[in-house]
């Protein structure tokens, strides 16, 4: 059975939790948190929210970095997700005109981890050598198509 859903509620559904998370709560574990989707039940009782966190080894090894807001690991994030769930729930139904306010259950979004993982993988395969391409390398004229140069190209009106 396919399931409908409604983007337009999802989306309001989505900012509003962000502008909560954001506004209303002075937990440091939330502050690099990003409600990066949510999901809600046709009969508008459940809402998934998936987020992302800023992986706290970024900063840490930046050089520009020079103390400010600690970036929390994501087990705390996640506690902090899941303690404020029912007053985010609450300030929702403030916000948002809804027959139902839905039951939030926040979830780590699996697309950011596995774009990490392929990431880590693809460093590693260029570590190894196995990559034959370098990305950062520019490239060359005529790479784009094999045995086409410059001068290959010929009039339209002769």
């Amino acid at each position: 059975m396919v399931k409908k859903r409604n983007p337009r509620l999802e989306g309001t559904v989505r900012e509003a939790i962000a502008d909560i998370l954001e506004t209303e709560f002075a937990d440091p574990r939330l502050a690099f948190v990003t409600i990066t989707e949510v999901e809600v039940t046709q009969d508008v009782k459940q809402a998934t929210a998936y987020y992302t966190t800023l992986d706290p080894d970024l900063i840490s090894t930046d050089p520009r970095s020079r103390g400010g807001d600690r970036v929390a690991p994501a087990h705390e994030a996640a506690a902090a997700l899941e303690s404020a769930a029912p007053r985010v729930q609450s300030l929702l139904a403030r916000r948002v005109r809804m027959r139902n306010t839905p039951q939030l259950t926040f979830v780590p979004d699996p697309v950011a981890e596995h774009a990490s993982r392929v990431d880590a993988l693809l460093a590693e395969a260029r570590r190894d050598g196995r990559m034959g391409d370098d990305p950062d390398r520019p490239a060359a004229d005529g790479d784009d198509e094999p045995g086409a140069s410059v001068g290959d190209a010929t009039p339209d009106d002769t």
